[in-house]
């Protein structure tokens, strides 16, 4: 009885925890997966990966027309791995795409549809949500914030709802049992009701419809990130060639930002200190992708060069030590030795390598 109570305790919880990740994981592979359909029957381009996705900022890459989406499926959006969090702000950034983040739950409960979800200064939906946006164009109308969501009205149509039906802001204030400065705050749309009190403006305005309802179109959500801004390299755990590579790259007068632990298919993204899109030349060469030597270069490659110069056609390059041998499968894109860098001594010098070895 003794050992059975033993063997019982200690090894159930393992088995029990593990049950339930892979039970997450196989809910966010299938999210992910409907998306994918969603989008594609949509006439979205969209590139999917199959291996170690969970690792990575996003779970999907998709463009149509000019518009990029950068998505991720999250389990719990109170549950946010820091990394993930900045490779997605970067590649926004960057790529000037639109980040689409998905969640399940928060540390209380399931997510809610209509409603958009702030956290690290970014907006989750649901799925459903989702789909509404992808396929009716409704987007939602609830910001949740603590003690529940507010709701976003259109004060013009308001009140133009509100004198069509013949009240006073003050009729209309004792009707929904506010003060009259509310109603005016409502209506010149520097105060948002909770729920409870929209619905009650829907209900008194006689707008079933639910026309006054703003909606917040998520793919305008601006991201907040500098990508110029200098940060320490000492937490970023590179290995000696990697931090000679950054010497040398900062010597030149070029800016880089570090994709570690997996969260992207390539090691560096690199541009210029003064990166901005109204500046041709910038705008036309940057931002540059970079793979370094390290585990998996080949399959990782692969999905680089596919991703960046089939979808989105952007440049990339592959840094590599000086003892590389080059192989037929790196003819696709430019191939950088080392010493051939630590020869540059300027941003335009290091252009120009690039375009050449692209010929």
């Amino acid at each position: 009885m003794r050992l059975l109570k033993k063997g019982l305790k200690i090894k159930s919880k393992p088995f029990e925890l593990k049950g339930i990740f892979f039970h997450r994981t196989l809910v966010v592979e299938n999210i992910v997966k409907k998306i994918d359909s969603l989008l594609k029957k949509n006439r979205y381009e969209t590139f999917y990966f199959s291996e170690e996705k969970s690792k990575f900022c996003f779970d999907l890459l998709v463009k149509k027309d000019n518009t990029i989406l950068l998505v991720k499926v999250f389990s719990n959006i109170d549950n946010l791995n820091e990394n993930v969090i900045k490779g997605i702000k970067s590649m926004s950034t960057l790529l000037h795409s639109k980040p689409v983040l998905i969640g399940i739950k928060n540390r209380y409960q399931k997510l809610e549809d209509d409603t958009i979800y702030v956290r690290e200064e970014l907006p989750f939906i649901t799925y459903n949500t989702f789909e509404k946006i992808i396929g009716q164009n409704a987007y939602p109308y609830v910001l949740a914030r603590r003690g529940g969501g507010v709701i976003f009205l259109d004060g013009a149509l308001m009140k133009d709802l509100r004198e069509k039906k013949g009240l006073t802001r003050k009729e209309l204030s004792e009707e929904l049992e506010v003060t009259k400065r509310t109603i005016c705050s409502y209506e010149n749309e520097s105060m948002r009701p909770s729920q409870q009190i929209a619905d009650r403006v829907l209900e008194v305005l006689d707008d079933p419809n639910r026309s006054i309802f703003k909606n917040i179109n998520v793919f305008e959500w601006q991201v907040k990130f500098n990508i110029n801004k200098e940060y320490s390299f000492e937490g970023l755990d590179l290995n000696p060639f990697e931090s000679h590579l950054q010497d040398v790259i900062t010597d030149i007068g070029i800016n880089t930002h570090w994709y570690k632990k997996g969260i992207a298919p390539f090691e560096l993204s690199i541009h210029s200190k003064h990166y901005s899109p109204e500046l041709k030349i910038e705008k036309d060469f940057y931002p540059l992708f970079s793979k370094v030597p390290g585990e998996k270069n080949e399959l990782s490659f692969k999905y680089f060069i596919y991703m960046f110069t089939k979808l989105f056609q952007k440049k990339g390059i592959f840094i590599v030590d000086n003892d590389f041998k080059v192989s037929d499968f790196f003819k696709q894109i430019p191939v950088l030795k080392i010493n051939t860098i630590e020869e540059l001594d300027s941003e335009e010098e290091f252009i120009e390598l690039v375009k050449e070895e692209e010929k």
